[in-house]
């Protein structure tokens, strides 16, 4: 099933188009800012990688090397995620001992 899509109007000032170096047609400027979007979505974890990489058009690899150009990261390990593991792999230990 197909997302509902809506549409929103923005209003940019002109020298922050024409810092757009190199950008003259404006289907490229929505790309960039569909990606930008993604991007600081993304990094705010408002969205998963799947949906940033739906929004920005992209394929996952090439998603995650964008990320990878802005240093930052396409998977956090959180300290509660290692202690997590550290369950999980003492809860597997007891289970094969036995």
């Amino acid at each position: 099933m197909a997302a509902k899509l809506k549409q929103i109007e923005l209003e940019l000032p002109q020298d922050i188009i024409l810092a757009m170096r190199g950008i003259k047609e404006i289907e490229d400027i929505k790309k960039k800012l569909k990606i930008a979007l993604a991007v600081i979505l993304f990094q705010e974890r408002a969205i998963s990688l799947g949906k940033a990489t739906e929004l920005a058009e992209m394929s996952r690899v090439r998603f995650i090397d964008l990320l990878k150009q802005y240093d930052l990261p396409a998977y956090l390990y959180t300290e509660e995620d290692f202690e997590k593991d550290q369950q999980a792999i003492a809860k597997y230990r007891k289970m094969i001992k036995k």
